[in-house]
C-alpha cells in the first residue's frame, strides 16, 4: 500500500514539475535492481574457485615433494642393502675360498703321506720278495 502511495506522489511530482503537456516517462524510475546483482555472486564464486584451485595446486606440490622424499629414502635404503649384501657375499666367498685352500692342502698332505706309505710298503714288499 505504501509503495502505491509513494509512486503516486512521485508521478504527480514529475507531472507537475515538467513543462506543460509533458508526459511522464516511466523508464526514469528504473535505477536499481530489486535483488543483488548476479555479477557480485559470480565474482565471489570465481574468487572461491581460484582459491580452491590454488589450494589444490599447493596440495599437489606438497604431495610431489613427499613422493620425491620417499623415493630418495627408498633408493638410499636399496643402495645400502645392496652394498651390505655385496660385502657379505664377498666375505662368504673369501671364507669358502680359504676353506677350500685349506682342504686342498690337507688333501695334498694326505695323498703325499699315503704315497709315501705306499712307496715304503712297496719297497718293503720288494725287499722281502727279492730276499734282502
Amino acid at each position: 500500500m505504501t509503495i502505491v502511495n509513494i509512486s503516486t506522489k512521485i508521478s504527480k511530482f514529475f507531472l507537475n514539475a515538467g513543462p506543460a503537456g509533458a508526459a511522464w516517462n516511466s523508464r526514469a524510475f528504473v535505477t536499481a535492481a530489486p535483488r543483488p546483482l548476479q555479477a557480485k555472486k559470480e565474482d565471489k564464486e570465481t574468487a572461491e574457485t581460484c582459491q580452491n584451485v590454488k589450494e589444490a595446486a599447493e596440495a599437489v606440490k606438497e604431495g610431489a615433494r613427499e613422493v620425491r622424499k620417499t623415493t630418495e629414502l627408498i633408493q638410499n635404503s636399496a643402495a645400502s642393502a645392496a652394498e651390505s649384501v655385496t660385502k657379505m657375499a664377498k666375505d662368504v666367498t673369501d671364507k669358502v675360498t680359504e676353506t677350500a685352500d685349506n682342504m686342498t692342502e690337507i688333501a695334498k698332505d694326505s695323498v703325499s703321506g699315503a704315497l709315501g706309505t705306499a712307496k715304503t710298503t712297496t719297497e718293503k714288499i720288494k725287499d722281502k720278495i727279492m730276499g734282502k
